[in-house]
């Protein structure tokens, strides 16, 4: 993937802001953030202010190895009952897609002028860390989000199987050779050749 001119020539002009969005696609619930204080706009869809998302790495891996990321949101609870994040816990958010990318901007317009970078990840797993007690007797929580790169062949776990929509992501659409392994404990299946 080329870099939009516009952004390359910043990037040469060697003045640039970045500005990291996080997309959530959990089913039933879309969110985006973005460490600003107020709403921004991107390709059409809205990401919420978030001043204390730490979005993880900028920098990936080359080669076999996928690079995973932690996505760190603090001061939570937040006024908004309709928060991703606040109620992360009450939403099915395993494996769900999410979208880390890094937009470049002008530093003296604020303007953005595109995308230096993009990842698709899934998330792995969502840990909570409870802070001490501030003098109004009110505490917060930061919630730290474990992302895993998407597919098991990128994970490099081709011996495990996640469902039957996993194995043919990662080979073909039509592959139905793991169609009953969520049943083999209940139900006896013969595999490969059978003697008699």
């Amino acid at each position: 993937m080329s870099l939009d001119p516009a952004v390359e020539a910043q990037i040469e002009d060697g003045r640039i802001v970045i500005l990291p969005l996080v997309r959530f696609d959990i089913p039933g619930n879309l969110a985006g953030y973005h460490i600003g204080g107020r709403n921004l706009t991107w390709n059409g869809f809205l990401y919420k202010p978030n001043k204390y998302l730490d979005p993880g790495s900028f920098s990936g891996s080359l080669g076999n190895a996928v690079t995973k990321q932690t996505l760190t949101f603090s001061g939570v609870p937040v006024d908004d009952p309709d928060d991703a994040i606040a109620k992360l816990e009450t939403l099915p958010y395993l494996n769900a897609p999410v979208t880390i990318t890094f937009l470049c901007g002008d530093p003296e317009t604020d303007e953005v002028l595109g995308i230096l970078i993009s990842h698709i990840y899934e998330i792995d797993k969502v840990s909570y860390e409870t802070e001490a007690f501030e003098k109004n007797g009110q505490r917060t929580v930061s919630i730290k989000i474990d992302l895993e790169p998407p597919g098991r062949a990128v994970r490099d776990q081709t011996y495990a199987k996640r469902s039957q929509a996993d194995q043919q992501f990662d080979n073909d659409p039509t592959d139905t050779f793991f169609e009953y392994a969520a049943t083999n404990d209940e139900i006896p299946e013969e595999w490969g050749q059978v003697y008699r």
